[in-house]
C-alpha cells in the first residue's frame, strides 16, 4: 500500500482536500494526529491547486511517507509506488 501522511492541522488541510478530488487517492480518516491519504499508481498535486505557500508546501511530507517521490519542487509533488528497499539493500 502506496501513501503518504498529512499532520491533521488546518495548514496541511489543502493538501488533503486536493488529494480527495484525485481519483487514484484515498483519504482515511484522521488517526493519532495524522492523516494516511492512500494512492494507486503514480499521482501528482499541484501547489498552485492547494493555495500554500512555500514554506508549508515543502513541509506537507514530513509525516511520512511510503512510496517513493518522483518530483518534489516549488510547483508540484509527484508520488508513485515502490518495492524497492527505503535503506537499500539487506546485507
Amino acid at each position: 500500500m502506496s501513501g503518504f501522511y498529512v499532520l491533521d492541522v488546518p495548514e496541511f488541510g489543502p493538501v488533503v482536500s486536493t488529494a480527495r478530488k484525485l481519483d487514484r487517492c484515498h483519504v482515511h480518516l484522521p488517526l493519532a494526529g495524522y492523516i494516511f491519504v492512500q494512492f494507486d499508481g503514480e499521482i501528482e498535486i499541484s501547489r498552485a491547486d492547494t493555495g500554500l505557500n512555500e514554506a508549508v508546501w515543502f513541509g506537507c511530507l514530513t509525516g511520512g511517507l511510503d512510496g517513493k517521490i518522483v518530483t518534489f519542487d516549488s510547483d508540484c509533488i509527484r508520488l508513485g509506488p515502490t518495492n524497492e528497499a527505503i535503506l537499500g539493500e539487506a546485507r
